[in-house]
């Protein structure tokens, strides 16, 4: 069992507490299952951490939603990212059937590796009041490490809206777009990802070289947060999203 903010804030009032600390960030991983294509597994992260009050329940602080998609199958890569909500099925120009498309392969492989796997994250989420300590980034890091022992990361770093943008000519509001994308691909360029040279507004890296490892590794003292929170923080902060089952 895990306790939502909101309840942790409950027991802190039953405890007499005005704040607590959450520490020790951790990855807790479960299929959803959604996918009826050969080719496509549905995931959730949930990010959890331990609190400081006696026999509690660990809390969850923040999710991430990721799918993971087989090349070389019967399924259309285009058809398998159309399932889901979010935005996935912008990367379909990324691929050509059930292949990665030409120019894609050609930056991320080598000669000696043929990718099978890709791994697309959705978006990813993080509590208001905790963020600004890396763990939005930090979870992306340990999701690709542990859910991809080889092949390709991609995704579209697109800001996560509370509507459908009407994107007209308005040149500040294309503006203010342009850059919440551009601080985005900035962030989780973090995780060793970078632009994909055929599509700039995409990111993406393979497991064939040293960049996804390294910046795990320098995001290793996430591991060591330790936040401490107010009673009203706890009641403010917003859901991190369910998984859709």
């Amino acid at each position: 069992m895990s306790l939502s903010l909101a309840a942790l804030a409950d027991l802190a009032d039953e405890e007499g507490r005005s704040t607590v600390d959450l520490f020790s960030p951790r990855v807790r991983f479960r299929s959803v299952g959604l996918s009826d294509l050969d080719a496509c597994l549905d995931w959730f992260a949930e990010l959890i951490m331990t609190v400081d009050i006696d026999d509690a329940d660990d809390v969850v602080v923040g999710s991430l939603d990721f799918t993971v998609i087989r090349l070389g199958t019967e399924d259309p890569i285009a058809l398998c990212l159309d399932q889901f909500d979010g935005d996935h099925e912008m990367l379909a120009g990324l691929f050509d059937g059930n292949q990665l498309a030409e120019q894609v392969e050609e930056q991320y492989e080598t000669l000696t590796v043929v990718t099978e796997v890709v791994l697309i994250p959705n978006i990813a989420f993080v509590a208001e009041p905790l963020r600004g300590h890396d763990l939005g980034v930090w979870l992306v890091s340990e999701t690709i490490h542990r859910m991809l022992p080889t092949g390709i990361v991609l995704m579209w770093p697109y800001p996560v809206l509370s509507s459908d943008p009407v994107l007209d000519a308005d040149p500040a509001q294309i503006a203010a777009l342009d850059g919440a994308i551009g601080r985005l691909s900035d962030h989780f360029g973090r995780c060793g990802l970078t632009p994909v040279e055929s599509a700039p507004w995409a990111l993406g890296m393979s497991t064939t070289f040293e960049a996804l490892a390294v910046a795990r590794s320098r995001l290793g003292a996430v591991r060591s947060t330790t936040v401490s929170l107010s009673i009203d923080q706890l009641r403010a902060a917003s859901l991190p999203p369910a998984p859709d089952e």
